[in-house]
């Protein structure tokens, strides 16, 4: 099927319009109030598949009032697809509607809903919709690898589609750098919850800082958990090498990240680290922990270091601040990686193939 050219629009919640179900399609995040990993990719892909004719409805759970008020207002025949993200959060809203069920459904998991929430107490919820879903796509062949061996029967329905990287430019006023010029910065994009593990990189550093007073470290990202929030902030209060910017509107982004020297994902576990790669097509080498999600993305000494404590993370870092050539050389094999791996324009084409293929 051939999408006709329709602009699309977001609003508040779903924009309830009057464009034939043949050109609709209803993407449902968990969220999109907040710069997390959800709520770019599903802005990401959105903007993409519009550009290509597609109309696409963007749901946001976070948007209560309007999800009450949904199975009122929408008939089945007013979308062709229904493609959701992160397997959890969509089976709770999905099996409360029930004229959702008589849509082909396409399902993007997105990390906790693999290394968490299928060992669950919920995990009939997530088995539930994958058995629901026409296809499941997952962010690396891993991840296919993983869902298969738990369910063999759904090995036919999985795809691995990695994200695409897409960091334009931001305006000029958001060209600031947040410490002094010869400051050797380390920057951990992420939001502040325990699968974080900011503590790693705050352990590390902190022992090695005494021995390299030009190093700091940037922590870019929402509270999103408020005791462990309360605990990180407590700790790099009292530590002035240490700079918390919150959450940083995604056009700002691409500022910070080329104002900072090395980019660091020390996640206990992964869907993709999409902030890291971002950083990573600017030209920044990268230290992750050895984790599902991470693992694979690089390769180890080439376009950065996998760590799996914080004596090797200290030793990562080390190796940059003392080797300036390095840094310049890893960076650059980061750029060409995202470049090669992570383009939008493939991330895209494989979506509008899974469309077109369920549709037809």
């Amino acid at each position: 099927m051939t999408p006709a050219k329709r602009p699309g629009h977001y609003t508040k919640g779903v924009e309830l319009g009057v464009v034939p179900a043949k050109d609709r399609i209803l993407m449902v995040s968990p969220f999109h109030r907040q710069q997390r990993g959800n709520s770019l990719t599903t802005a990401r892909i959105k903007q993409g598949l519009e550009s290509r004719g597609y109309t696409i409805d963007l749901l946001s759970l976070e948007e209560s009032e309007v999800i009450s008020s949904l199975e009122a207002k929408v008939k089945p025949d007013k979308y062709i697809l229904v493609h959701g993200f992160h397997a959890l959060h969509f089976a709770r809203f999905w099996q409360r509607q029930r004229w959702l069920q008589e849509i082909p459904l396409v399902l993007t998991t997105t990390g906790t809903d693999l290394h968490y929430d299928l060992y669950s107490h919920e995990k009939s919820l997530i088995e539930g919709i994958f058995q629901a879903a026409q296809k499941i796509v997952v962010f690396h062949q891993n991840f296919v690898t993983l869902i298969s061996q738990l369910y063999p029967a759904l090995q036919p329905k999985l795809i691995s589609i990695p994200q695409g990287i897409f960091l334009p430019p931001g305006p000029p006023e958001s060209n600031q750098r947040h410490f002094q010029e010869n400051d050797f910065i380390f920057l951990l994009p992420s939001g502040l919850r325990p699968v974080k593990n900011l503590e790693l990189a705050i352990d590390a550093l902190e022992k090695l800082q005494p021995d390299y007073p030009q190093l700091r470290l940037l922590i870019m990202g929402a509270k999103l958990h408020p005791q462990y929030s309360q605990t990180i902030m407590e700790r790099i209060n009292l530590l002035p090498w240490i700079k918390y910017l919150g959450e940083i509107p995604h056009e700002q982004v691409h500022s910070v990240m080329m104002h900072s020297d090395v980019v660091i994902n020390c996640s206990h576990a992964e869907g993709q680290p999409q902030g890291a790669l971002e950083a990573m097509s600017l030209g920044k080498p990268c230290i992750l922990t050895a984790v599902p999600g991470n693992l694979k993305i690089i390769e180890h000494g080439k376009e950065g270091f996998y760590v799996h404590d914080e004596k090797e993370l200290l030793q990562a870092a080390r190796s940059y601040l003392n080797q300036p050539e390095l840094t310049l050389k890893m960076g650059q094999a980061a750029s060409n990686l995202v470049a090669r791996n992570f383009s939008m324009e493939k991330e895209l084409t494989a979506y509008l193939s899974l469309y077109q293929q369920i549709l037809q």
